[in-house]
């Protein structure tokens, strides 16, 4: 005779149904009725974001290379994830990273590893981002840049440059990626805050602080999936942020001098002691602008949009500088040709021309670019979502409100752009070809959300450069192309584990 199942059991089971159903439909649901279930890729990447989790986290950022071997297979769009397809096509990129007056969101599962919510890099909504990113601009204009070089910039580089010439006397080679990461950061510092970290001052340039960024940007990947995790973390005490990684002190020490820093110039500002300021900071320019509302001024976004430009300033430069200085060492007719150019066009080394005036020198130029484009900028795809039209990617329609991303990495790699692309040549920047090329150089990306220091990085990188090329006959010590290749995607670019970066010694001063 059948039992009757009791309310005790039939409940639970009941519920263990209806999950177990519910799991079932979202597979099926995801494989072969979403929009995106006629684009081609992994079935496990349609079902979850397992798959990037795999190549993001267990694999140590490796899902740019899984995406090159994607393609490979599947052709120019190729599904990713439950609403994402990443594609690779170049001439697709001005489609997808579009001016005004088309919209794109940000895909928010991109911005979470951050932890900085309210930061204008993690503003998903159009709207929203543009009102903070218009708040910002003129504070990184063409003109506040210029004006940037003459009282920060040169004088750093020079600081920089002395480092380097000490160098020479002890014959002691110098880290590359150490010097211009203090370079970098004293720099944005010193502008945006008034107040210069010092990093160039102190012994070995505070190399410690290059190792504090990488781990922060490796677990940025991690917290990307589980962003309880930063949330949790932020809010731990510091003797608990001490006992997990010692290095991690030195960020949360920063966000609390950022604390205090804002938190007087709100003070004088109440006390209408503010009247007098000689140096403007970006706490300034955010609390003075009519257009933001008092949401947008309080204390937790103001420290979370510093501390985004304090990183954001400064790694993606120094990259490109370490990994340009090292093509350019390596070979040594790149060497030479530069030199002599730099030589005619800065007679006395220790007067360097403004930084527009550099960008129009043709080889320097072209060495520049060719370095913008080896080098990437931001190593991770970037998503986007159009919120308002359906998008045309050769002959296939992407459907609006799908999380659509596409890679630098790929884009600058594309053979059928630039043959031999991993290859250092600044010729390919010198043909005829050169201005309909320059089309599909995206380091900065573009569109509406394209990076905000852009101008400042372009005159670093040309005022740098310029500086230690003209000053300086260097020569590699024990570094070689895998000290600068790409190993890891931690939304930058990071070498192989145990490299030594880009090392060099100063082998002479130039007259």
């Amino acid at each position: 005779m059948a039992t009757i199942p009791s309310p005790a059991t039939s409940v639970p089971l009941a519920a263990g149904i209806v999950v177990l159903a519910s799991i079932v439909y979202t597979i099926v649901y995801r494989i072969y009725l979403s929009p995106l279930a006629r684009f081609p890729g992994p079935k496990v990447a349609a079902v979850s974001k397992a798959y990037q989790f795999y190549f993001d986290v267990l694999k140590a950022g490796k899902l740019p290379f899984e995406l090159v071997r994607l393609h490979e297979r599947y052709g120019p769009i190729v599904r990713i994830g439950p609403n994402e397809v990443h594609v690779s096509d170049p001439d697709f990129y001005d489609i997808l990273y579009s001016s005004l007056p088309s919209r794109r969101h940000k895909d928010i599962f991109a911005i979470d590893g951050f932890g900085l919510a309210q930061s204008v890099i993690a503003t998903a909504n159009h709207e929203h981002h543009r009102m903070r990113r218009a708040a910002l601009n003129p504070f990184f204009s063409t003109q506040a840049v210029a004006k940037l070089e003459q009282s920060v910039t040169r004088p750093r580089i020079d600081d920089a440059c002395q480092g380097l010439a000490k160098a020479f006397e002890t014959g002691e080679p110098v880290d590359i990626e150490v010097l211009t990461l203090a370079l970098t950061t004293d720099i944005i510092t010193q502008y945006a805050f008034a107040k210069s970290y010092g990093y160039l001052d102190r012994p070995g340039y505070a190399p410690e602080w290059a190792e504090v960024l990488r781990g922060a940007a490796q677990s940025s990947m991690l917290f990307r999936y589980l962003p309880f995790m930063m949330k949790l973390l932020m809010s731990s005490p510091e003797w608990l942020i001490n006992l997990i990684d010692p290095k991690l002190m030195q960020l949360f020490n920063i966000k609390a001098g950022l604390e205090e820093q804002v938190k007087t110039v709100m003070s004088s500002r109440a006390a209408g002691e503010d009247t007098k300021q000689t140096h403007r900071t970006i706490f300034h320019e955010l609390l003075d602008n009519p257009n933001l509302s008092p949401n947008e001024k309080t204390l937790p976004r103001l420290v979370e949009e510093a501390q985004i430009i304090i990183t954001a300033g400064s790694t993606t430069t120094v990259h490109f500088l370490k990994c340009t200085t090292y093509h350019i060492l390596a070979n040594k007719s790149i060497l030479t040709r530069l030199q002599t150019e730099l030589k005619t066009a800065i007679p006395d080394p220790a007067v360097l021309p403004p930084s527009h005036v550099l960008e129009r020198l043709p080889y320097f130029a072209a060495v520049v670019k060719e370095g913008f484009r080896i080098n990437d900028g931001a190593s991770s795809r970037l998503a986007r979502v159009a919120p308002d039209t359906d998008l045309l990617c050769g002959e296939q329609t992407i459907q609006r409100g799908s999380s659509i991303s596409m890679s630098t990495y790929l884009q600058h790699r594309s053979p059928a752009l630039f043959p031999d692309p991993e290859t250092f040549d600044p010729e390919r920047w010198l043909g005829p070809d050169a201005a309909n090329l320059e089309r599909y150089l995206v380091n900065f990306s573009k569109g509406t959300r394209n990076c905000l220091g852009i101008n400042l990085a372009r005159s670093e990188v040309f005022l740098t450069l310029a500086a230690v090329f003209r000053r300086f006959d260097m020569e590699l010590w024990e570094t070689g192309r895998g000290d600068v290749e790409m190993a890891h995607d931690f939304f930058v670019p990071y070498t192989k584990v145990g490299s030594k970066g880009v090392r060099v010694v100063v082998k002479g001063i130039c007259a």
